[in-house]
Order: C-alpha cells, then sequence, then structure tokens
C-alpha cells in the first residue's frame, strides 16, 4: 500500500532513549521526514538516530516538553506532522489508517485522534482509565497551538478532529519505581503550574484528592481487574496527586 500524496513529517524529542528508540523510529519510518531533537544524551541514543536515512537529528537543551517540542516542530518540513514519544511505537492498524487517509480527510479535519494502548511490565492494562487514552497525534500544524503549561503537554488544534482506528503503542520502559519518579517529576511540574496560575493547596487537596484517586482508578474504573498492576498503578496516581499539593502547599510558604 502507498503513503497518500499529502506529505506528513514526525518528530520525537529524545534523552538517553537507546532501549527504546530504535523501535520507535522503525515504526515511523514509512513517513517522508522524521526529526528527533535530543537532549544531549549519553548514551547510544544518537548513534542509533543517524542509522536511519530520514531521521534529522538535532540537539537542543531540555528547558520543558512544551518547549522542546514546540522546536522539533519548528523543524519539521510540512504541514501535517505526526507526534510521537520515544517508548511509542504506531502499530500497524494505526500505520494503515494514516495510509489510507485520503486528501478530503486532510482538507476536512485538522487533527486525527488513536487510542493509546499502555503496557506495563510486559502486559496491556486495559482498565483505571489507561484504555481507551485517545490521543490527537497527527494534526496541521498550522491549525492550532501548544497547550500552556510545564508538563501534559499538548498541540491543541481546532475543529474538527476525527479518531481513527488502530493503537499507539506506549511500553512503560524500566518497572514500577521508574514509573513512580516520573510522575513525582509531573507531580513537581504541575505543582509549578498551580502556582502560577493562583491556585492555593488546600487541606482536602493532599488528603481527599489522594484518596479519590485511588478510588476512581482502582474502582470506579475498573483498575482491580488488572490484578497487581492496577492496584500499583491506583496507588501511583494517589501518591503523584498527594505530592503535587505538597510541593505546591511547600511553593506558597516559600513565596
Amino acid at each position: 500500500m502507498e503513503l497518500s500524496l499529502q506529505k506528513i513529517s514526525a518528530f520525537v524529542i529524545t534523552k538517553n532513549e537507546e532501549p527504546s528508540i530504535g523501535e520507535c523510529l522503525s515504526s515511523i519510518s514509512f513517513l517522508d521526514d522524521i526529526v528527533v531533537v535530543d537532549d544531549f544524551s549519553s548514551d547510544g541514543t544518537e548513534e542509533i538516530c543517524r542509522s536511519f536515512n530520514n531521521v534529522r537529528f538535532y540537539r537542543n537543551r531540555f528547558d520543558s516538553f512544551s518547549s522542546q517540542k514546540s522546536f522539533a516542530l519548528s523543524l519539521t518540513k510540512y504541514d501535517w506532522v505526526l507526534e510521537i514519544d520515544a517508548d511509542e511505537r504506531v502499530s500497524e492498524e494505526m500505520k494503515d489508517s494514516i495510509i489510507a487517509l485520503s486528501k478530503e480527510d486532510f482538507f476536512r479535519y485538522n487533527c486525527f485522534f488513536f487510542r493509546r494502548r499502555n503496557f506495563f511490565g510486559g502486559r496491556w492494562i486495559r482498565h483505571g482509565g489507561f484504555y481507551p487514552d485517545y490521543k490527537g497525534r497527527l494534526y496541521n500544524k498550522l491549525k492550532g497551538r501548544w497547550s500552556l503549561g510545564r508538563v501534559h503537554e499538548r498541540f491543541v488544534t481546532d475543529p474538527p478532529w476525527k479518531k481513527l482506528k488502530g493503537d499507539i503503542l506506549h511500553y512503560q520502559t524500566g518497572h514500577l519505581r521508574s514509573y513512580l519518579l516520573k510522575q513525582l517529576r509531573y507531580a513537581e511540574l504541575g505543582a509549578l503550574d498551580l502556582h502560577d496560575r493562583g491556585v492555593r493547596a488546600r487541606w482536602y487537596h493532599y488528603t481527599l484528592r489522594p484518596l479519590y484517586t485511588f478510588i476512581y482508578r482502582y474502582l470506579i474504573r475498573l483498575g482491580f481487574l488488572d490484578g497487581f498492576y492496577g492496584f500499583e498503578l491506583a496507588v501511583i496516581g494517589a501518591i503523584a496527586t498527594w505530592a503535587k499539593y505538597s510541593f505546591l502547599k511547600a511553593l506558597e510558604k516559600n513565596f
């Protein structure tokens, strides 16, 4: 099957992604232009990226996710862009959906959404709010803007949008400890964003809200059906919620 006449770029930001970047780039090698922006990795990330003929590799010091991705987006050649993370893959069904898009589709819509399938410990997490986890990842870069904030950044496009078949395969590398540390980092960045917006921590934010997060993920969204990992992910979600508002409370005391 041949790619549509619409040219598509892709971009990835990296930092020491040697274990995963090769499979990521292989899954998007059918696209016309691939940009990698790297935060001065000290492992084999650069060598792997440069081994792909259609990859353009750049270095840029990381400041925030939104600024790094915005820089990467600015380097892409074409108006239509696929955004993907280094620990993600484009599934065959997702690839087929992209290839099947017509010129009318690209003219009519500004963004295409795909489900994201999350893997922990080699198993697919089906519950707890982790699936379907729709992400708008193929979009016209002239029809939107980056959301504000240091974390959970996303490119917000003008409507109309469309959901397509196929999953983004998200492989959580490492183990639950590394995932917890990542969530704590996100919690710190989230606290800074809340503080910038004038939000102030209240007692129920770091007491009742973490409890609700656990109940929502584990019971309401049926996380218990995913066994051990469903429980652990619900616990980590509660810890991250507690951490975010605890960080926020600490920021208030320092200002």
